[in-house]
Order: structure tokens, then C-alpha cells, then sequence
């Protein structure tokens, strides 16, 4: 099924790839499977918060298979978006912003992207975690 090749592609990138990415990684073992199919089951799954689109800082639309609420880190020398893991973070941003409130605006959840490039790496992560 090329809907399942495409969403479990998509799982095991560790960073968030292009469609044109998932493509090139797909049709290695799915010839079959067009660019056209990708970007269709890539809106499919976001349609059913199975993945989000995220925006890179050249305006390129990525894919995450993430949809919990998390922390990107944008890699700017290689355009590259990685998952960043902290907690704590994400606590302090949820207490403050409850703390501000904002008037006639109930906060769902929010993003947080952080620009910076990676340091040289001997291992690409899985995702970075309060490394910085």
C-alpha cells in the first residue's frame, strides 16, 4: 500500500523531509509510487493529524510525523529541521503564557522553532535532546 510505504517513510527520518525527500527514499523500493501520490497522502495524513507541516526558514514546506507539541531546532547552514526534547521548556512556556493570558484567546497548544546551525556530529540524532 502506498499510503503505508509513504507515513512509514516518513516516521524514519530523523530530521523532517521535503515530499521530493520522501520521494527519492520511497521510490528506491516503490517505483511505482509517484510525487504526486506523496504529496496526496502527506495531505491525507495531516488531514488526519497523523503528521504536521512545518515551514522551514527558506519558506519549503517540510513534513513531520510528530504531531504532540514539541520544539523544532532549524539548522541554518544545512536546512535541516530536527525535533528538540525538553521538558522543562515546554513547561515554562505553558505556565507563562497561562500566567499572561490572553483576552478573548484560549492557547491550544503552540510552536516554538529555534534557528541556529549544528555543530559537526558524529551521530546524527534520532532528535536532540536538551543538548545546548
Amino acid at each position: 500500500m502506498p499510503r503505508l510505504a509513504i507515513y512509514h517513510s516518513l516516521l524514519k527520518f530523523k530530521h523532517h523531509p521535503s515530499a521530493e525527500e520522501l520521494y527519492e527514499q520511497i521510490g528506491k523500493k516503490n517505483p511505482g509510487i509517484s510525487l504526486a501520490t506523496v504529496y496526496k497522502t502527506l495531505e491525507t495524513l495531516i488531514q488526519h493529524n497523523l503528521a504536521g507541516k512545518v515551514m522551514s526558514t527558506e519558506d519549503k514546506v517540510r513534513y513531520d510525523g510528530r504531531t504532540d507539541q514539541h520544539i523544532h531546532l532549524y539548522c541554518q547552514k544545512t536546512g535541516k529541521i530536527f525535533d528538540y526534547e525538553d521538558p522543562e521548556l515546554e513547561q515554562i512556556l505553558v505556565t507563562y503564557l497561562k500566567k499572561k493570558g490572553i483576552s478573548n484567546f484560549k492557547i491550544k497548544n503552540f510552536q516554538l522553532n529555534i534557528n541556529g546551525e549544528t555543530r559537526k556530529l558524529k551521530q546524527k540524532p534520532k532528535s536532540i535532546k536538551n543538548k545546548l
